[in-house]
């Protein structure tokens, strides 16, 4: 996740030789930004909390299990096995992006099976990444899980695309599936 930069002090703090969000007089999205999308959740989570189907006594109700609920859904569905983002001999279970991607709600495997619905890797010329584009599964970047984290939802491959692909020693870019989702 990139950080934002507002205001110019904050590009020169950080060494970017650009002109800031006020600078150019532009923000994020009104509809789809950062903000927007918390205030949704929130309103969701709010709306779960306090549903009037569960009547009026609150004292046995959590937030946290509404947010956790919540949280499940953004990769449900999603059938995940990653490609090169552990290293070698680590336990793929306790790495943080496949505990974030089940605590989002996706199931995280080792092994490709046509159940598999995205291979994430910051390399498309793997053996799993190829399988991805071959069996037009998605194919993301290891960012989309945090991005799918941050934002609580998951139709963001647009912007986390696996990068690059290995042709005799070039580096092109990956086209994107025009799959869809949510």
């Amino acid at each position: 996740m990139e950080r934002y930069h507002f205001f110019a002090s904050s590009c020169r703090q950080f060494g970017f030789n650009c002109k800031s969000l006020s600078e150019l007089k532009s923000d994020e999205s009104e509809p789809d930004g950062a903000l927007a999308t918390v205030l949704k959740v929130l309103q969701r989570i709010h709306s779960m909390f306090f549903d009037p189907e569960l009547g009026d006594d609150f004292s046995g109700r959590d937030v946290r299990q509404v947010v956790k609920r919540v949280r499940k859904e953004v990769l449900k569905g999603c059938k995940i096995v990653f490609s090169r983002v552990f290293p070698t001999r680590f336990q793929a279970e306790n790495h943080h992006l496949w505990r974030m991607a089940e605590q989002l709600g996706a199931t995280c495997a080792t092994e490709l099976d046509p159940s598999v619905t995205h291979v994430v890797s910051t390399d498309a010329g793997t053996e799993k990444s190829r399988w991805a584009l071959q069996e037009k599964k998605f194919l993301v970047h290891p960012g989309w899980i945090e991005a799918a984290n941050y934002f609580g939802k998951s139709n963001l491959k647009r912007t986390f695309p696996s990068t690059k692909r290995r042709t005799n020693n070039l580096c092109l870019p990956l086209l994107e599936l025009t799959l869809s989702r949510n």
